[in-house]
């Protein structure tokens, strides 16, 4: 069923792994135009002063530093990325964020800030892809395809709309520009990497090119997935044949115009258990033959000219189409087509620039369908549509002579969902975000916030009347109504330089957040009556920390992270499950001079969930306590300059010491991994 590729690797045991790149963050003022080149750190006297760019959490290029919320931007250019199997493996190591599943790649979901992977919008290219099919998710695009990403934690509905209550992720794809070496107008690269954990072998390949009115890139990979080994020495039943392939171009029609095309395809030919999510198959999750398909298509138009501080504006059309096809023994097939159409107008305006009070005005409509098609015998995947409709604004002001900016805005969503067994459902939201920034000094900056978000009810959650499991149906329910949050949010940071050592850096940023959620949607098990549903639980509070500190010299760097997340039912007094128990993370990064070597250790340290007790009276069973646990990955890069530019290797230990353990939900993670990446372009 799936496809075998010859053994390109081989990987040795003692291979080192990695740790996440350190954050750099520094404060700037109200940019001039949307810049979104990244700014690429490396260990010298330079970057010690460069600014990490957010273009995600304000839809405007901010530097991470001074911006009112918490961010972590993952760079494409370090052995991590390189190496990780998946998209939503990129995001391993990532303090407060736990990858559900075990390891498949049909069934990997993000938990953050109390939310699982429905409370948290994917986006790709800016472009949703959230799924709604059971317990099937993934980010399915190939990570070689991936510039950074960029996580921003608490709800983002004043740009984003539903679904952003725990946060954004959003993968940014590489373009040519990122791709070029000095001086070229056209280049070619070609990779290959392996895994141990998941018996994994890969190869790809990129064509890139640019005139002076045209830029664009084809890259392809193909992937051989096979058993995956756990942490616990269970090997869990595997294979997939994994295919990826993207083009995309740009066209600049003049100094004011420009035209984009971004055409992407994702399939696995897969034999793997039917949920997932589960390490064995059983009667009740037998093994099956399962392809998954998902085409997507985006093309935008920009108009900005130079001349006009009020017209920045870009038209974007997007169209995703998932389909998953599921074949068991001796049962009738099933399927499901999920389709998502939609346009985004989005327009800014700088007004009064030279005024005492500069405004960014950030301002769009948004209209999009997503539509669920039942095909087989499939039953748990409701014929459905739900039509959505929303209008934003939002206001960036700085003023000039006070040490003080402000973010203020608000948007209004309303939704339609249409099913053939029941009413018409419609309802509407208004969302809002205020925050504040000060600058007393030029190393201090404190931040206080308040947002609002909301996520509209599943065409699933809703209609969903099949078998849930033996003796027990989903009882639908059209009247769910729409799960909302507030969030406080309040933190600090500080920077210096030469503070301890000649050349060097550290940045401190932390924060306290309190969410209170309500309507929470979560499912409801009735053993009693036989059925499942979907409910609103009334009232959800969600509280924690963040915390990073980030110190660099021209010797070495070094990255802190922490985080809590805590989360209670406030009916019952019991904890939500959709939480994640303390994690540090450490993580060290040598460069080893004149070798174009850098080595690396991290160390994450996650304590034990013995204080969830149960996680609440919504759920069906209680997970079981998990202890802590520290696991340990190692690291060796190479980066090849003069002669052997263009050359990279990258050689990975993940989980070195094969230490047992599980996520919060009781889900074990993947035992010691070797991991080897080759690259070469020109």
């Amino acid at each position: 069923m799936s496809f075998t590729l010859p053994k390109l690797l081989r990987l040795s045991s003692l291979t080192l792994a990695i740790s996440l790149p350190s954050l750099a963050y520094a404060e700037s003022g109200m940019p001039d135009k949307i810049e979104t080149e990244e700014k690429k750190p490396s260990f010298n006297k330079q970057s010690l002063k460069t600014e990490t760019i957010t273009v995600t959490a304000t839809g405007n290029p901010r530097d991470t530093f001074s911006t009112p919320m918490m961010i972590t931007v993952i760079d494409r250019d370090n052995a991590k990325s390189d190496t990780a199997s998946s998209a939503a493996d990129i995001l391993l190591s990532t303090p407060g964020i736990t990858i559900e599943g075990v390891g498949r790649k049909n069934g990997q979901d993000v938990n953050m800030r109390g939310y699982g992977g429905k409370g948290i919008l994917t986006l790709i290219d800016g472009v949703r892809q959230n799924l709604d099919t059971g317990h099937m998710s993934g980010h399915f695009i190939d990570p070689s395809f991936i510039k950074q990403v960029e996580i921003v934690r608490g709800p983002s509905a004043l740009l984003y709309g539903s679904g952003a209550l725990g946060g954004v992720i959003s993968y940014q794809t590489v373009d040519t520009v990122d791709l070029l070496q000095p001086g070229r107008n056209s280049g070619y690269r070609v990779f290959s990497m392996g895994a141990t954990g998941d018996r994994s072998l890969g190869i790809g390949a990129t064509v890139f090119g640019k005139t002076d009115d045209l830029d664009g890139l084809i890259t392809f990979s193909v992937r051989d997935v096979g058993n995956i080994k756990e942490s616990d020495g269970i090997n869990a039943p595997n294979d997939e044949g994994i295919r990826n392939l993207m083009a995309k171009g740009t066209w600049k029609i003049d100094d004011s115009q420009s035209l984009s095309a971004n055409v992407r395809y994702y399939r696995n030919n897969a034999e793997e258990i039917l949920n997932p999510q589960e390490v064995n198959p059983s009667l009740r999750n037998p093994m099956t033959d399962r392809k998954t398909v998902q085409k997507d298509v985006q093309f935008s138009y920009a108009l900005n000219p130079k001349t006009s501080d009020w017209l920045d504006a870009k038209t974007t059309l997007y169209y995703s189409d998932v389909s998953i096809d599921d074949k068991v023994k001796k049962r009738a097939d099933q399927g499901r087509t999920q389709k998502t159409l939609g346009t985004k107008l989005e327009n800014r305006s700088r007004l009064l620039t030279h005024s005492p009070a500069a405004h960014l005005l950030t301002y769009g409509t948004e209209f999009y369908q997503q539509k669920q098609k039942p095909e087989g015998h499939a039953k748990a995947f409701p014929d459905a549509k739900t039509n959505f409709a929303s209008g934003w604004v939002q206001d960036e002001i700085t003023f000039r002579d006070l040490p003080v900016s402000l973010l203020i805005g608000t948007r209004f969503d309303r939704y339609k969902a249409k099913n053939p067994k029941n009413a018409d459902i419609s309802a509407d939201n208004w969302s809002s975000r205020g925050a504040v920034t000060l600058t007393p000094t030029d190393w201090l900056m404190l931040f206080a916030s308040y947002g609002q978000a909301f996520r509209a009810p599943t065409m699933g959650e809703m209609y969903n009347d099949a078998q849930h499991f033996r003796g027990n149906r989903f009882k639908p329910n059209p009247n769910l109504k729409p799960e909302k949050n507030a969030t406080q949010e309040y933190g600090f940071g500080v920077k210096f330089d030469d503070l301890v050592l000649t050349e060097d850096s550290v940045e401190f940023k932390a924060s306290y957040f309190s969410t209170q959620a309500t309507d929470y949607i979560t499912t409801e098990v009735n053993f009693r009556k036989g059925t499942t549903q979907y409910v609103n639980v009334p009232d959800t509070n969600i509280w924690g920390w963040d915390a990073v500190l980030n110190y660099k010299t021209p010797w070495f760097g070094w990255n802190l992270a922490y985080n809590r997340t805590h989360g209670k039912n406030e009916k019952t007094g019991l904890y939500i499950s959709s939480i994640n128990p303390d994690t540090l993370t450490s993580s060290l990064d040598i460069p080893i001079p004149k070798k174009d070597l850098s080595a690396g250790w991290v160390m994450t340290l996650a304590e034990s969930t013995d204080f969830m007790k149960s996680p609440g009276t919504t759920h069906s069973q209680e997970i079981k306590a998990q202890p802590g646990y520290a696991v340990h990955d190692f690291y060796l890069s190479y980066k090849g300059q003069n002669q052997f530019q263009g050359v990279t290797t990258n050689l990975v230990l993940a989980n070195a010491f094969d230490k047992e353990y599980y996520s919060p939900q009781g889900v074990p993670q993947l035992g010691r991994t070797a991991k080897l990446l080759i690259s070469y372009q020109w």
